[in-house]
Formats: structure tokens, sequence, C-alpha cells
């Protein structure tokens, strides 16, 4: 077997990753938001938004998907939507 290919294996995130060693699929929102160096309001509000996807779980828990914040370490947060003009804040 080689180990020539550059496609990382599920097991091993990017080197660095904030993840590394956790085995969970699922991070509480205030803990991903540490996780970023975020805050939670800012967590919450890009969760709402829907820049950081998330899961419920139960009535109120919100956790997001570990591949999610792996992915926002490599690539950055999505863009944030545009606005049409619309609305007047």
């Amino acid at each position: 077997m080689t180990t020539s290919h550059s496609v990382p294996s599920p097991t091993s995130a990017s080197a660095g990753s904030v993840l590394d060693g956790d085995p969970r699929i699922l991070i509480p929102l205030p803990e991903a938001a540490e996780r970023l160096g975020i805050s939670r309001w800012q967590a919450y509000k890009l969760a709402r938004s829907g820049r950081l996807p998330t899961t419920r779980l139960g009535a109120r828990d919100l956790h997001v998907p570990a591949a999610v914040l792996r992915r926002i370490e490599q690539e950055g947060l999505p863009p944030a939507p545009e606005s049409d003009g619309g609305e007047v804040g």
C-alpha cells in the first residue's frame, strides 16, 4: 500500500485541527464557538443566518457537525448571503 495519495483518511484531520483526537461527530455549539475562537453570541448568530450549519438535538440544544468544523478550519466560513437591498435595518 502506498501513502503517496493526497486524500486524508477520515480519522486524520488536517494538521493542527482543533478536533485532533476527538471521536465525536457532533460538537455542542458553545464548544464549537470556543474552538473556532468566536463568542457564543457570534456562533448563534452564524447558526441563525445559516452560515454555520447546525443540528438540533432535543428541544433546544444545537450542535455543529465535526466535519463542518474541519471544513471551516481549512476554508473559512462561507460568505454571508448577499442582501437584495430591500431590507431596512
